[in-house]
């Protein structure tokens, strides 16, 4: 099948899912105001937790709804290292609605790794991503 092809069952594949009320394509009283569709994620802007681990973005794949971080590991020390990195999804409200797990095996002194930490969940609103926890192994 042609790309256009493809794209043209998409797209109908997309109208036909919001026409059926299989999720929400609006919100409020008079359903005037279209929310993000699918949920959106972004990065929390709160205190560090290691000068190691960056949280460089938080996105929710479209299809199986499961929130995601990219993190980048930074090996300031002098030697080999493991990082386990815990990661939070919350709501709006502030409620945990997911939450991921990354490993970084053996960074080297002065390398860099990027890893990504997966959701526990599929969610169905808007998320923030937030590093929760991070352990580091010397020597390993």
């Amino acid at each position: 099948m042609s790309t256009a092809a493809l794209l043209a069952v998409a797209a109908l594949s997309a109208l036909t899912a919001c026409s059926s009320g299989d999720g929400p394509a609006f919100t409020g009283g008079d359903k005037s105001t279209p929310t993000a569709f699918p949920p959106t994620a972004t990065v929390a802007k709160a205190k560090q937790v290691s000068p190691d681990v960056t949280l460089d973005s938080c996105a929710i794949d479209t299809a199986t709804k499961i929130p995601e971080a990219e993190l980048t590991v930074t090996n300031h020390g002098s030697d080999t290292a493991t990082y386990t990195i815990k990661v939070e999804f919350v709501d709006g409200g502030g409620t945990r609605v997911a939450e991921g797990a990354a490993i970084a095996n053996s960074v080297s002194a002065n390398q860099r790794a990027k890893e990504t930490a997966g959701g526990s969940a599929q969610v169905s609103s808007n998320v923030t991503c937030r590093i929760s926890g991070v352990k580091r192994l010397a020597g390993m």
